[in-house]
């Protein structure tokens, strides 16, 4: 019995031995709030990362700070556990067939991956950092599903993804001091704040950032780049599909909206103290479902809380409509891909549905349903739009390009390449701006329809994404024409990252944007033969015919009139 009870001690001094040895191995790292214990992962090719997730950079914005602003950090005692990502913000689950909600209130996390840690004696040896926003329409996503494995694989960066407030719960707005609005995007400089006060530790360069991000993380870079509160936080940034111009990145009635969610969880809404107080009391999750009631046909207009104009609070993200604020003069790199619309018609439903009842469907579809009030007005702009893009033909799957070329117009294009052209007339900065037109074996679409055929079939809308950043289930290493496509990505990125200026090799001269507004748009298109195509296009997007239609968008005067109007 004695010999079993020493063979038995011996071996548990074993195991602790052992597991003391491992935990000799977990890279460990002081932050202003308290250190943090973080773990390992790899690149597509090998190469080991140390990574660290599930970092808070803010308060929980939970009970009485539900609608505020984010709130600092608490240090904490002991060895933060960074090796699992925190909860995702409550949003949209767009992989479950029922749009289910997912995450948690407490969600102000973000997450680091460096290829070396700092040795303390040499400063030079800092790196570059990228930051990267994620999409989702304000109302869904997590920055836990993007990784730096193609990225960093060959590329001495730091590689930082975020999380931020989503939906009701990121950009209610009571249209005064007490909810201003735009939450989410508050957070988002909170964790760039964050980011220049820690990323040294990580290896970083504060004084080298660069901000990026798809879609509506795209969008909010866009905001970043013009807003009064994120200046001297980052020094270049690339937009992929998105910008603070698309109708979408932009929305309206926030404050009504705001009082309509009150108003169905059985709140009074005579003031803006009466709907917080009683908005406290409710779960978050019923708040969060609650913009299921102004999705009205096929989950469109797919942004029903956003970003919005700030008329009061101490300090304003958005004080102004984004064409009358001037952007910061750094670098940027702009790009769309070949069919962003495509993101919108997995079903032949949709264009069954689309076919029978246009004037009833178009005005959700496009987003305009909101911003013309006049009904005939409103059906005359969809024969309008459907004489422009159809003429006589009908729509069917026969005039499927029809229907991309309108929405990829409409809700991506001339709004992206027009930021371009923008920006670029601002600044002594050079903007860069690319087509992507490359169908590989993976695409964002397959996610929503199974059946979906990639390769040659057309490039969705965050397709090219995938070939820079790593996504869950988009394995683009494991064929050879998507590697290759994907190491170019990264030689763009890489370089612009590093010198403001993507390199595609001494044969294509890739010239920035011009920087007369009235010129055409200079850019260069990637093939689906991974070739590079010097383009210039006077009427991107068909610009001048959105522009000719009364869509009324970022009306200055309009939403002062309707602030005038909703007195809470």
């Amino acid at each position: 019995m004695i010999n079993m009870c020493k063979i038995i001690l011996c071996l548990l001094c074993f195991i602790v031995c052992i597991l003391t040895c491992l935990s000799s191995n977990v890279p460990i790292v002081k932050i202003d709030s308290g250190e943090i214990s973080g773990g390992y992962e790899y690149t597509w090719n090998g190469r080991k990362l140390y990574s660290f997730l599930g970092i808070p950079y803010a308060s929980p914005p939970v009970e009485k700070y539900r609608f505020k602003e984010p709130q600092p950090l608490k240090p904490w005692s002991g060895v933060w556990n960074a090796t699992l990502p925190g909860s995702p913000c409550i949003g949209t689950d767009y992989s479950s067939i029922n749009e289910n909600m997912i995450g948690q209130e407490d969600c102000l996390y973000l997450n680091i991956y460096t290829p070396k840690l700092p040795d303390y004696t040499k400063t030079s040896d800092l790196m570059n950092v990228v930051v990267f926003i994620h999409g989702g329409a304000f109302i869904s996503g997590q920055g836990s599903i993007y990784g730096p494995q193609y990225l960093l694989d060959s590329n001495n960066f730091v590689f930082v993804t975020i999380n931020y407030r989503l939906g009701v719960l990121g950009f209610a707005s009571t249209g005064d001091h007490v909810i201003p609005g735009n939450n989410g995007l508050k957070d988002q400089v909170s964790a760039l704040k964050w980011i220049q006060r820690n990323i040294k530790v990580f290896g970083g360069d504060p004084d080298s950032v660069t901000i990026t991000g798809m879609s509506a993380g795209a969008s909010s870079v866009h905001y970043h780049l013009i807003s009064p509160m994120s200046r001297g936080l980052f020094n270049r940034a690339i937009l992929q599909s998105g910008s603070a111009f698309c109708n979408w990145a932009y929305t309206e009635n926030v404050v009504q909206k705001t009082k309509f969610v009150a108003n169905i969880l059985g709140c009074q809404t005579n003031n803006s103290m009466d709907i917080v107080r009683c908005l406290l009391s409710r779960p978050g999750k019923s708040i969060a479902e609650s913009v299921s009631h102004f999705t009205q046909w096929k989950g469109n207009p797919f942004t029903p809380f956003g970003p919005t104009l700030e008329f009061e609070g101490k300090e304003k993200f958005l004080p102004d409509i984004p064409e009358k604020l001037v952007p910061y003069d750094i670098p940027v790199l702009v790009s769309t891909t070949q069919d962003e619309g495509l993101i919108f018609i997995a079903l032949k439903e949709f264009i069954d549905e689309l076919n029978s009842n246009w004037d009833e469907c178009i005005p959700h579809l496009l987003d305009y349903n909101y911003t013309i009030s006049n009904e005939y007005l409103k059906t005359k702009v969809a024969q309008d739009i459907k004489k422009f893009y159809f003429g006589d033909q009908m729509v069917s799957t026969k005039t499927m390009s029809n229907i991309i070329k309108m929405i990829s117009d409409r809700l991506f294009g001339y709004a992206i390449s027009n930021a371009a052209q923008h920006i670029a007339s601002k600044n002594s900065a050079s903007v860069y701006f690319h087509e992507f037109g490359y169908s590989g074996n993976y695409s964002i679409l397959a996610d929503i329809n199974p059946n979906f055929d990639s390769r040659g079939s057309g490039v969705c809308h965050g397709d090219e994404t995938m070939y820079v950043i790593s996504m869950a289930g988009k394995n683009v290493h494991r064929n050879e024409k998507d590697t290759n496509m994907m190491k170019t990505m990264v030689t763009i990125w890489a370089s612009f990252i590093k010198n403001g200026k993507p390199y595609i090799g001494d044969k294509v001269n890739w010239l920035p944007v011009s920087k007369n507004f009235r010129d055409p748009l200079r850019y260069i298109k990637i093939t689906q033969n991974q070739t590079f195509e010097v383009k210039e296009q006077q009427n991107h997007g068909n610009l001048l015919f959105w522009n000719s239609l009364p869509l009324n968008e970022f009306d200055l005067i309009n939403m002062k009139e309707d602030r005038r109007h909703i007195e809470l």
